[in-house]
């Protein structure tokens, strides 16, 4: 049956995959930046790998991160092994362009290259020129030809942080076959949750090796908060009032939390709104100063600061600094989930500060966990909300109670990076 699912990958599959990601960048910037900036990839790979070093011992380890997302979980186990292991080289491939971007910046990842189209020659050719010792998914991103050439090379294959959502085509029965032919080859599966560990069984085969490690992302989160605050530096004034902050929004969150923050503003007086939109292009940008407009709420651009007025709202026109801008809040709304899926709840959660999402968390298993613990509260609509924003801005206590579950919540299910570096040089030790 392995023969027959590979038959049918590289002759079906792999080729309208190809077709349909050639069509889809024709309607689509990111795809076509994908594609730009994977010709010529070979040749650079080969002036980036220094290959005298592997026959000298070094242990190269290949993390494949699909974009940026994973690269965050992956950032913590590779500084542990860096740490642990002296001499090994860290290799990081992205299947995104803003995953490739952002690796380009890692001081701690020694080659970094975007994954190839996912054919049984590209990957050989991988293989070859990386020449690893062990290969390491982050998430649930396993292309199943790398996959299938490292186990002819038999090295060891470490799927981390892995996750399947429910509901996930990923458990439909034909796709579940055609993946048990692929994860049968993969070393050991470090599940972050034990939910995600059943449902990593419905597509393994019986003897795989799955264990819960959790999350790294935990991890993260709570190192970055060490150096927190260097970004902000002379860029905000310190406000006399409370201040409430709404990151990665969309125009659906933003409707409900200027429509909440209005109402604020009327029954409860001055407190300062800092609006953080997912991606600041110009476009969203006018949708926001519309958005403001219409309900006669003042701002000023971030990058405006130097005309600012009290009592105006600031809408954050530049990006990468939304984690550090959570050490100034007194209360953080998350976006995206009042559109589809919710953005990250732990970089503020971290930081000790009640966090208020809408009802689209079904992706975020913190988000559901912060609830349980008292650190997280959902709003269905514009009125939940307002009141949930006055409830907390009239009690100090209140704020500091719900802030703290949540920063405990983060502390207690920090640990996955020491229990998955221990799978890989396991792993490393076997091989």
């Amino acid at each position: 049956m392995d023969f027959l699912w590979r038959v049918f990958y590289n002759i079906l599959a792999v080729p309208f995959f190809y077709l349909f990601s050639r069509i889809y960048a024709l309607f689509n910037s990111k795809a076509r930046e994908a594609i730009r900036g994977r010709r010529g990839m070979f040749h650079r790979l080969a002036e980036q790998i220094p290959h005298e070093d592997t026959s000298q011992g070094v242990q190269v380890i290949w993390f494949h991160c699909s974009s940026a997302g994973e690269f965050e979980q992956a950032k913590p186990i590779i500084t542990a092994l860096k740490n642990t292991l002296d001499s090994a080289r860290i290799v990081v491939s992205f299947f995104s362009p803003s995953g490739y971007s952002t690796g380009l910046k890692y001081p701690h990842a020694d080659v970094v290259c975007y994954l190839p189209f996912d054919t049984a020659g590209n990957a050989r050719r991988m293989f070859r020129l990386i020449r690893p010792s062990i290969l390491i998914f982050m998430g649930y991103d396993a292309w199943p030809n790398h996959v299938w050439t490292a186990a002819k090379m038999r090295m060891p294959v470490i799927l981390a942080d892995a996750l399947v959502h429910e509901g996930s085509k990923r458990l439909w029965p034909v796709v579940r076959s055609f993946l048990k032919s692929v994860h049968k080859h993969i070393s050991t599966h470090c599940a972050i949750s034990e939910a995600d560990a059943q449902r990593l069984r419905r597509i393994c085969p019986e003897d795989a090796e799955i264990r819960v490690t959790g999350d790294t992302r935990f991890d993260q989160v709570i190192a970055r908060r060490g150096a927190a605050g260097k970004k902000l530096e002379g860029l905000l004034p310190k406000f006399e009032t409370p201040v409430i902050i709404a990151g990665s929004t969309y125009i659906e969150d933003e409707k409900v939390v200027l429509d909440a923050y209005y109402e604020v503003l009327k029954k409860w007086g001055a407190a300062q709104l800092i609006l953080v939109p997912h991606e600041p292009k110009p476009h969203r940008l006018a949708e926001i100063d519309a958005l403001m407009t219409q309900r006669e709420i003042p701002y000023r651009l971030l990058s405006e600061m130097k005309a600012y007025q009290n009592g105006e709202a600031i809408v954050v026109d530049r990006v990468g600094v939304l984690a550090e801008l959570y050490l100034l809040s007194d209360i953080a709304f998350i976006g995206g989930s009042f559109r589809a899926r919710v953005h990250n709840v732990m970089e503020p959660a971290v930081m000790g500060k009640p966090v208020l999402f809408g009802p689209m968390i079904q992706n975020s298993l913190e988000a559901v966990m912060l609830m349980e613990r008292g650190g997280g509260i959902m709003v269905k609509d514009s009125g939940e909300m307002a009141s949930e924003l006055i409830g907390l801005l009239n009690d100090g206590d209140l704020r500091e109670s719900i802030g703290n579950a949540a920063r405990t919540m983060i502390e207690e299910s920090a640990g996955a990076t020491e229990k998955i570096v221990s799978c890989i040089t396991k792993s490393l030790r076997k091989n």
